[in-house]
């Protein structure tokens, strides 16, 4: 199966930015700058999900070897796992796609993604190319090297290691390693329409870490001969941080896979193995490599003037490196067009305005707007420096207005531009496969500049327009300006559990985002496209959350909620995705429910606890099922407090979250002991809170099964948890998603005892998905299988299984 499927952000792509204030650069960051203006080496790291990347190394390159860096990630990393929040799939990817920016806005490299879909773990390359198109990959790699032209590749992963790590990360390295020289080849299409120069990189390289070898102890006591020492432990004196501090600040963008970073000072020592290319007779990656302008035709000419800027700078005053700058602006633009010349006067331009000391700001007062409605837009620009500079003209929403302004030292000017957006304009985070989508993240989109004339050179600025206010807490608040659908219509669950011997509750929200009274039809369709409810409806202006319970006998079928008003038919959700250290951004998705049948008679138990980890949307489907579902709070909850409960589910990672279970566990197995049922769902073996996750020894491996289909062997096909409420069969464990399970247990005590075996292809039986264990009265029992996943689906087969676990019979 081919699935190409995956984020391609257009709208936004250009301004992934941290949503801020703009900020003006101290001198010496200002010098920092202008002493890599004076280089020209390019570098591609390649790796295959957010948080793959070494930071080390890429804060290495562009900050000591001052290198133009991009770090290709494959895919957006999706299909993984979520420590900050419930929220999976597409909303993790948005997530993990901004901590991405953020971590290269700290970093200095450059971000870009290919069309590969993160569809979860994968244990050999193989399997990733059945879900991959490997063919299309390797085309927009060789796209990528051809039109970045970088000097050197590192790869993150070993290409030659299949089967020993996630199949996803020697995937991407076998890519790489056949783009090396395919990128070379003339004869070789890489799906462009255009006549693509052809381009070789010096060198491949793999970055080699402990973590390949299973310890630090083991990599120190290897052989380390092959390999190339790089001392990463750089002090940059201009930005007061050695590359460690910045590295670890960039690795701590990934919150939502727990990889805050301690920053470390000294020598340190990052290795690389050379794979292709030209022989090196030094630690020096570039080495052989022209790097300076005399690379490009007519360079010959700037090197000078660079150097004589780099000599004649002053940090007290870095507005008089202006006029220098500006002639070497104009010396770059009589050059040939390259990608160095691009990349040069975009350096040159940001130049220009950091030592002008330049404020340039696009802003709104308004978070968001719809289509045909008026917005005014703020423009400002402060001048903050001896040069006189003219604003040239505003350009808003592709709206160009002449302005022939002049601004002397300390000026300010500032004016409104008003202007109506449509709906192309819609700024939705954009899920979409095409070659030109991926090529989109390669050019600029310039919607929104300012243009400036400094000494008779025209520069003009690019910016986004952003939600400008004031919290009376925070202070100044800057933060993305969204173009939005005036209408979003969504089911308020994804999945509703009936018995279709009743009417069912079904509840539609909607969101007016607009400005008027929108009047119009709501109504349901079922997948035939039938309309199965109607009713005309009033949507107040920007009324948020409005809900409409439907009471009706819905029978087991997939249904979708529209909204018709005069010509327009909105049958989408915008769902935000909304977190303190990543921009706002929302994207659409269709408003469709699935109504499940499920025979809800058979519960016996009804008070159910719940201790939330990472979160998961399992309490909600027990609560539609028929169970009275509280969450515990384990800062104050007593012991004589649990006896209330009949079962205490123990969500996803929350041995790993939870500081409390550190003593609170105690409770847990005390609660058992006196005749509670206790259900761990999986956990990580990593920073676990405590060892003690069970009464008696338990460990929790790395141990899972992709396949979401493989067969499971029962042990003993009386045991109660697979015959009472409901007969389990194989039968229950088909149509599950992404996995069958995750992070087994691989060591355990006598009195655990699993209900059933499989594996993956090729791959020994394994026992540690399902074991469970007597104490005193009651039993404790610990799951990797990914019930997370499967319950909020509406797979009646899982569901069945845990309630089982759930409905297991204590003396």
């Amino acid at each position: 199966m081919k699935n190409n499927i995956i984020y391609i952000f257009c709208a936004l792509f250009m301004q992934n930015i941290i949503a801020q204030k703009p900020q003006t650069p101290t001198p010496s960051e200002i010098y920092f700058k202008i002493e890599k203006l004076n280089v020209l080496a390019s570098a591609m790291y390649i790796a295959a999900h957010p948080d793959d990347e070494n930071t080390r190394l890429i804060t290495y390159l562009t900050h000591h070897d001052k290198a133009y860096t991009n770090y290709l990630s494959l895919t957006r990393g999706n299909g993984g796992q979520n420590l900050i929040s419930n929220e999976l799939g597409t909303d993790l990817g948005i997530i993990r796609t901004n901590e991405l920016w953020n971590a290269r806005n700290i970093d200095g490299g450059k971000q870009f993604f290919s069309t590969a879909d993160d569809f979860g773990f994968s244990k050999h390359p193989k399997e990733a190319f059945e879900k991959w198109d490997k063919d299309l990959l390797l085309k927009q790699m060789v796209y990528m090297i051809r039109k970045e032209q970088p000097d050197v590749i590192v790869n993150r992963f070993d290409h030659r290691t299949e089967g020993t790590t996630h199949g996803h990360h020697t995937a991407s390295a076998q890519l790489s390693k056949l783009a090396f020289n395919l990128a070379n080849d003339k004869n070789y299409k890489d799906l462009s329409q255009e006549n693509a120069e052809i381009w070789q990189p010096k060198r491949l390289f793999f970055n080699v870490s402990w973590f390949f070898f299973g310890s630090k102890q083991a990599f120190d006591k290897a052989d380390k001969s092959k390999y190339i020492p790089l001392n990463i432990g750089v002090f940059y004196n201009q930005l007061g941080k050695n590359n460690q501090e910045i590295a670890s600040l960039s690795r701590s963008q990934h919150q939502s896979q727990g990889f805050g970073d301690m920053s470390s000072r000294g020598e340190e020592i990052d290795y690389v193995e050379l794979l292709d290319g030209d022989a090196l007779k030094s630690s020096k990656l570039f080495e052989g490599v022209d790097t300076s302008w005399n690379r490009i035709k007519g360079g010959s000419n700037i090197q000078p003037l660079v150097t004589q800027l780099i000599k004649e700078y002053d940090f007290k005053d870095p507005s008089k490196s202006i006029t220098l700058l500006t002639k070497i602006y104009s010396e770059i633009d009589k050059l040939p067009d390259t990608i160095w010349k691009a990349r040069k006067q975009s350096e040159v331009k940001e130049l220009i305005k950091n030592c002008a000391g330049l404020f340039l700001d696009i802003t709104t007062n308004e978070p968001y707007t719809t289509p045909n409605q008026s917005v005014d837009v703020k423009v400002e620009v402060a001048n903050r420096s001896n040069q006189n500079i003219v604003i040239k003209d505003v350009t808003i929403n592709n709206n160009r207005t002449i302005v022939d302004k002049s601004l002397t030292n300390q000026e300010v000017y500032y004016d409104y531009f008003q202007t109506k957006f449509t709906n192309q304009d819609y700024t939705n985070f954009k899920f979409i496969d095409t070659f030109n989508d991926f090529k989109n993240q390669f050019n600029a989109t310039k919607k929104n500049e300012i243009g400036l004339e400094v000494n008779g050179v025209y520069l003009s600025y690019n910016l986004p327009i952003q939600y400008h206010y004031k919290d009376v807490v925070k202070g100044e608040i800057y933060k993305p300006f969204h173009i939005v659908p005036a209408v979003s219509v969504r089911f308020n669950q994804s999945t509703y559990i009936t018995n279709n011997k009743q009417d069912q509750k079904v509840e539609i929200v909607t969101d007016n985002y607009s400005d008027e009274n929108l009047k119009g039809i709501l109504s349901v369709t079922n997948s035939k496209n039938e309309e199965v409810y109607q009713k005309e409806i009033i949507l107040n202006q920007n009324e948020k959350n409005n809900s409409l319970i439907i009471n009706k006998n819905f029978l087991n079928d997939t249904y979708k909620a529209h909204f018709k008003q005069n010509v327009n038919n909105y049958d989408n959700e915008t769902k935000w995705v909304d977190y303190n250290h990543i921009p706002v951004n929302y994207y659409t998705k269709p408003s469709e429910t699935k109504i499940v049948s499920f025979n809800k008679s058979v519960l016996k138990k009804s008070k159910i606890g719940y201790i939330v980890g990472a979160g998961d949307e399992i309490p909600q489907v027990l609560k539609d099922v028929g169970y009275n579902v509280d969450f515990i709070n384990l800062e104050t909850v007593k012991a004589d407090e649990l006896s209330k409960y009949e079962t205490i589910i123990v969500g996803i990672r929350a041995f790993n979250t939870e500081s409390s279970l550190k003593t609170k566990n105690k409770l847990l197995f005390d609660y058992v002991k006196n005749g509670g049922t206790v259900i761990m769902q999986y956990q990580t073996n990593g920073n676990l809170q405590t060892d003690e996750i069970a009464p008696y020894k338990l460990t929790i491996g790395r141990t899972r099964i992709t396949d979401e289909n493989a067969v499971v062997k029962f042990i003993n096909a009386n045991e109660p948890v697979l015959n009472k409420p409901f007969k389990i069969t194989q039968e229950n464990f088909k149509n599950w998603v992404q996995e069958q399970g995750l992070y087994y247990a691989d060591d355990f005590a006598g009195e655990f005892q699993p209900v059933f075996t499989s594996h993956d292809f090729d791959e020994k039986e394994t026992n540690g998905a399902l074991l469970i264990a007597k104490h005193g009265k009651g039993h404790y029992i610990y799951t990797g299988l990914s019930f997370f996943r499967q319950l909020p689906a509406g797979n009646t087969g899982a569901l069945e299984l845990f309630i089982n676990l759930i409905e297991l019979k204590n003396e």
